[in-house]
């Protein structure tokens, strides 16, 4: 009985709607690459306050193939009008940092928006 309880637990998740702490039809995804055991990414602003981000992880289950996870949708929510640099860079354990430099823009809205 505990066992078929615990399956229905599992399942009563499936097909409920993620909710979020944004609008996410304001927001702009950031689709990032999975990061390796070890390793690590993070995010630097310039200039800092323009921009709020939310990271949802895509796991790896039990570190599979030596994957801490494998990737993350990042949200961007706008906090005030105005364009910010983000730099996303991604640390590996036995080699040199990796970085991506983007442009988002925020509209009086607060919608944002990649510029390239």
């Amino acid at each position: 009985m505990i066992c078929l309880q615990n399956i229905f637990s599992s399942l009563s998740g499936i097909g409920k709607k993620q909710k979020y702490p944004f609008d996410k039809e304001k927001a702009y995804v950031y689709s990032r690459q999975g990061v390796i055991a070890g390793g690590a990414f993070r995010l630097r602003f310039n200039p800092e306050g323009v921009v709020r981000y939310y990271s949802y992880a895509h796991e790896a289950p039990e570190y599979e193939s030596g994957m801490k996870d494998k990737g993350a949708d990042v949200y961007f929510e706008g906090l005030k009008a105005g364009r910010v640099e983000v730099t996303a860079i991604y640390d590996f354990p036995t080699c040199e940092s990796e970085e991506d430099t983007f442009i988002l823009n925020v509209a009086e809205d607060l919608s944002v928006t990649r510029m390239d």
